[in-house]
C-alpha cells in the first residue's frame, strides 16, 4: 500500500482548529464593568446551587454565593454614598462662595471702622483669620478643615467685638452660616469615609469573583468538551465578550 503523506500547508496559511478544541478565553466572557460582573456572578451563584456536582476544592459555592452577594451591596453602598454626598458638596461651595461674597463686605467694614486707612485695616485683617495672597490681598484659606477652625477661633469672635457686630455682614451673617458650614463639612467626611470603605470591599471582592468565575468557566470546558459553550450560557455567561 502506497504511503500517504500528509497535505502540507500551504506557508502562510493558518490551520483550522475543530470547534472541540476553541480556545476559552475568560477574558472575554467575565464582564469588567462592576454591574454586568455582578449580574453574571449572581446567575452563577444560582445555577451552581443547583448543580451538586461542581466542586471546586477551593471554594464553596456557598462562600462564592456570599461573596456575589457582598459586591452586589458593595456596589450599591458605593453608588449611594456617592449619591447622598453630591447635594453636600454643592451646599458646602454655596457656602464658600458666600463667605467670599461676605468678606468682600466685611473688609469694607474693617476699613470704615480703620478711618479708611489702608495700613491700619492690613494689620487688622489677620485677626479674623484672613490670609494675605501674592496679589496682595485678603481671604481665607481654601482648605475647609483650616477654614473651619479660622472662621471659629478668630473671624467669629473678632466680629463679635467690633462695632459692626449687629451689621447685614456682622454675627449673624457669620454664626448662621458658620454652623451649617460645621455641620455638613462632618457629613462629607463621614461620607467620603463611607465611599472609601465601600471602593475598598468592592476592589477585594471583584478580584475574587473573577478568580472564582475563571475557574469556572475552565471547569466547564474540561466537563463538557462538546457542548462547553452552551453550558457557558445556561451558566450565566451570555455574552461572548464584554
Amino acid at each position: 500500500m502506497a504511503d500517504q503523506s500528509p497535505t502540507p500547508i500551504p506557508a502562510g496559511s493558518t490551520p483550522s482548529i475543530p470547534a472541540t478544541d476553541a480556545v476559552v478565553n475568560p477574558k472575554l466572557l467575565i464582564p469588567k464593568k462592576d454591574g454586568q460582573l455582578a449580574e453574571v456572578a449572581r446567575l452563577v451563584a444560582e445555577v451552581w446551587g443547583k448543580e451538586a456536582w461542581f466542586i471546586l476544592r477551593w471554594k464553596t459555592q456557598a462562600d462564592f454565593a456570599t461573596l456575589s452577594a457582598e459586591f452586589g451591596a458593595a456596589i450599591g453602598d458605593k453608588r449611594g454614598a456617592a449619591a447622598a454626598r453630591t447635594p453636600q458638596s454643592q451646599r458646602l461651595q454655596e457656602l464658600d462662595d458666600q463667605f467670599d461674597e461676605g468678606l468682600r463686605i466685611l473688609k469694607k467694614y474693617i476699613n470704615e471702622d480703620s478711618g479708611y486707612s489702608k495700613e491700619r485695616t492690613d494689620a487688622r485683617l489677620p485677626g479674623f483669620g484672613l490670609l494675605a495672597s501674592k496679589n496682595g490681598g485678603f481671604a481665607l484659606t481654601r482648605d475647609r478643615d483650616q477654614r473651619l477652625v479660622a472662621l471659629r477661633d478668630m473671624l467669629l469672635p473678632s466680629v463679635a467685638a467690633a462695632p459692626f457686630a449687629g451689621r447685614e455682614f456682622g454675627t449673624s451673617f457669620w454664626q448662621k452660616r458658620f454652623t451649617e458650614y460645621e455641620t455638613l463639612l462632618g457629613k462629607a467626611d463621614g461620607l467620603a469615609g463611607k465611599v472609601s470603605k465601600s471602593v475598598s470591599q468592592k476592589d477585594t471582592a471583584k478580584l475574587e469573583l473573577r478568580k472564582v468565575l475563571q475557574a469556572v468557566v475552565y471547569a466547564l470546558k474540561a466537563n463538557f468538551p462538546d457542548t462547553f459553550e452552551a453550558e457557558l450560557r445556561a451558566w450565566g455567561f451570555r455574552k461572548e465578550s464584554y
